[in-house]
């Protein structure tokens, strides 16, 4: 993630000659939640994201009137060609994810991402939408990238994904995006903190304030992982293999990321890995979908620390 941090560090990037607007941040009533499984829990200290997920009950209703863009994300448009939400841009999986000194899934550089969403016409305050081919892992790696942009506060995955909005037989389109594109500038405020670096993450390798998370499956993890990370498989968060729906909000918080540790009175960070940064992605999306305040993604992952002279792997 060098490239990135050169990039970004210190700076607001900005489209054209256009003034920046300040991003619009959805309030609980400019949009519905999706559902009441996803809730904040009451009485808890915990204030839940709501608005990084929607539901397609949720979303239906946004495609009659303007304010909503939906990003369908994809390893190529073959899919997307053959049927997507109506209205839907297409965003490339390459945008957000990109081969970098050998090691794959890296994000690209700051600018070059900015770019791939503003030519999607997301602006500076339309609510962003987004799925992908498969169960969840694009989608939440294209909100990932956002949150680094600082435009994650008015973006949000699809619940279940076009699977899901099929299976309920609602509309959709085939072949190519049918609006207009026009230039609409979209201004990123970056926040590069949100991904470290190895160097980072072994500097903090011995701080207690700091929690490891692996989201590969288990048999991964004990294979070889970080020294003290916990495991949490990211497909957990799932009602089941084949129902990419997420589980309600107290079985995320108290039945999976409670007891890695996450709720411990001492962590302030929490830092999400896998092999190669993509399932991480997705583990760090529900992190902060359930509110914890401080996490982070080693983008790397195993793949860049296991070719570090040095770094030590926990068996």
């Amino acid at each position: 993630m060098r490239a990135l941090f050169l990039v970004v560090a210190g700076c607001v990037v900005t489209a054209g000659c256009s003034r920046a607007t300040p991003p619009s941040v959805p309030t609980p009533d400019e949009h519905a939640a999706p559902g009441a499984e996803h809730r904040d829990e009451p009485g808890g200290e915990m204030q839940h994201n709501r608005h990084f997920v929607i539901g397609t009950d949720s979303l239906a209703p946004r495609l009659e009137r303007t304010g909503t863009t939906v990003i369908h994300v994809g390893r190529s448009d073959s899919a997307y060609l053959a049927g997507h939400v109506p209205g839907a841009r297409f965003l490339p999986l390459s945008a957000v994810a990109v081969t970098i000194d050998s090691l794959p899934n890296e994000f690209p550089p700051l600018e070059q991402m900015r770019r791939s969403f503003e030519a999607l016409q997301i602006g500076d305050s339309n609510r962003i939408v987004i799925y992908g081919d498969d169960a969840g892992l694009m989608a939440a790696r294209a909100w990932a990238a956002l949150d680094v942009l600082g435009a994650a506060d008015r973006g949000a995955l699809l619940d279940g994904g076009l699977a899901r909005w099929r299976a309920e037989n609602r509309p959709v389109e085939t072949g190519p995006a049918l609006h207009t594109m026009q230039f609409v500038p979209f201004t990123a405020r970056p926040r590069p903190e949100r991904v470290v670096s190895a160097e980072w993450v072994r500097a903090h390798l011995r701080d207690s304030t700091v929690l490891l998370v692996d989201v590969r499956a288990a048999t991964q993890y004990a294979s070889g992982h970080l020294p003290g990370a916990r495991n949490l498989f990211w497909m957990n968060a799932f009602v089941a293999r084949d129902n990419p729906l997420l589980k309600p909000m107290h079985e995320l918080h108290h039945a999976l990321w409670q007891p890695a540790g996450a709720d411990q009175p001492h962590v302030r960070t929490i830092v999400v890995y896998c092999y190669s940064g993509m399932q991480a992605s997705h583990g760090y999306v529900v992190a902060r979908y359930i509110g914890y305040p401080d996490v982070r993604l080693y983008d790397g992952s195993l793949s860049d620390w296991i070719r570090r002279p040095g770094y030590p792997v926990e068996p």
